[in-house]
């Protein structure tokens, strides 16, 4: 161990570090951010919500969040907001929404903020979702985020949705062309790419023509699996109008029937795996031979990989929760307490 740390002190003098570290930034140069710590009269801070109260990227007061932090109020703990300055000297709040409304509340009339100068709107979506992904944003809201900040791989979600007259919403009440598993759809989109989401959505509106009970987390993840371990073998709209033909309670009953006597993972896999069933019981009534039907299901998706990328998804772990606001999401000027 001695011998290690001796090379390591060894391996470069402080100025053959410092070199190395100045060639470094000279190669790789690095923008260092902009901001001032100042002290921001609270009520003077405007904030750009979301649709359908606003055009921008925040989401609403989450009154659970208010409830927390009345009860647990500590002003020596409350740390500073994150500002954006724009060009007109308009101050706009980033992060920190929940602790400056309950800061008001409680007497606070300055609170300390890193104020950000020159930020365009959709930089500050951009860096509303990642200041956020720990606490308070669920993934619809972090979409619509990435929305206002110009993502491309939202944006693309969004068109191929469209293409099938899907919308995308996280909102609470599940009707028919909306897919509310906003988390999920866009996992798909990332291992999958743009035409995985396609082949996806294509299935399940030829299949079901848009049915809410359809479009779930699961579905939404079993249709997917069935893509990457047969979509070489079949006719997309061929075989949707197979599974299709027997109705969405006949697919939840055989993921059902599954699940109670085959081991194949993640529940979501006894969608694709029903799908296979129906499939291939169709095709043998038309007598199709045994060898051309859709072969057994292979556990391991690692030989599939140009149809699934494992890639790291954060989302993944955010857990689905919503809230309905009772905070109408004003600014402190006229909002009530």
């Amino acid at each position: 161990m001695v011998a290690n740390q001796k090379h390591l002190d060894d391996d470069l003098s402080d100025e053959e570090g410092e070199a190395e570290a100045f060639e470094l930034v000279q190669r790789h140069p690095i923008a260092l951010p902009t901001y001032k710590l100042e002290r921001v009269h609270v009520a003077t801070l405007n904030v750009d919500y979301a649709p359908p109260h606003g055009h921008g990227y925040a989401r609403p007061l989450s009154p659970h969040r208010v409830r927390q932090l009345r009860r647990d109020w500590d002003p020596l703990a409350v740390g500073p907001l994150v500002i954006s300055r724009r060009a007109n000297n308009s101050l706009w709040l980033i992060d920190g929404n929940h602790r400056r409304y309950v800061g008001y509340e409680k007497g606070m009339l300055q609170m300390p903020a890193m104020v950000h100068s020159g930020l365009e709107p959709w930089q500050e979506a951009s860096l509303y979702t990642k200041l956020g992904t720990v606490l308070g944003q669920t993934p619809w809201t972090r979409f619509l985020a990435k929305l206002a900040a110009g993502d491309q791989d939202a944006r693309d979600i969004v068109q191929i949705a469209a293409r099938y007259d899907f919308r995308i919403n996280g909102e609470r009440g599940s009707v028919d062309h909306v897919i509310q598993s906003v988390a999920r759809t866009e996992w798909i989109f990332a291992r999958g790419g743009p035409e995985a989401l396609n082949w996806v959505l294509g299935f399940l509106e030829h299949a079901y023509g848009g049915e809410r009970d359809s479009l779930g987390e699961m579905q939404l993840e079993g249709v997917f699996m069935f893509y990457v371990r047969y979509a070489d073998k079949v006719n997309r709209d061929e075989i949707a109008r197979t599974v299709g033909a027997a109705g969405v309670d006949a697919w939840f009953d055989r993921a059902e029937a599954i699940r109670q006597r085959v081991d194949v993972g993640n529940r979501s896999n006894t969608f694709g795996y029903a799908m296979v069933e129906m499939i291939n019981e169709v095709s043998k009534r038309k007598g199709v031979k045994v060898k051309d039907l859709l072969g057994a299901w292979e556990v391991s998706i690692g030989q599939f990989g140009s149809r699934y990328r494992d890639v790291s998804y954060t989302d993944r772990a955010v857990q689905w929760r919503t809230s309905q606001s009772d905070l109408t999401p004003q600014q402190l000027g006229t909002a009530s307490s």
